[in-house]
């Protein structure tokens, strides 16, 4: 069986005991954050960098995935003009898909 844990009382009684007789004590612990306490700005998580801007393009792939050529999102019929064209060349066939890529500034 499992002793009980000692009172408040019983504990600072055997600490000043231990004072009085002049051995070491432990050291005493860092006061807890009260609830009203506020953090420091240094203990706050930093903040993220800002995202790069996006952009949806339309991108005529070959059947392995690899981009053969993009479009912007309003000339998705050029796209596919464009992999129906590369099919009838017999470059293989191609499809048309939306990705993101960074919008580039200027």
């Amino acid at each position: 069986m499992s002793r009980r844990p000692k009172s408040r009382m019983d504990l600072r009684q055997e600490y000043e005991a231990a004072e009085a007789r002049g051995l070491p004590l432990p050291p005493a612990d860092k006061p807890k954050r009260g609830a009203t306490e506020r953090r420091a700005p240094s203990d706050r998580r930093a903040q993220p960098d800002a995202s790069v801007r996006m952009r949806v393009v339309w991108a005529v792939c070959d059947i392995g995935g690899r981009t053969v050529a993009t479009f912007d999102y309003v000339c998705k019929a050029d796209a596919e003009a464009h992999a129906l064209a590369l099919k009838a060349k017999g470059k293989g066939p191609h499809f048309v898909r939306s990705i993101k890529e960074p919008m580039t500034s200027g």
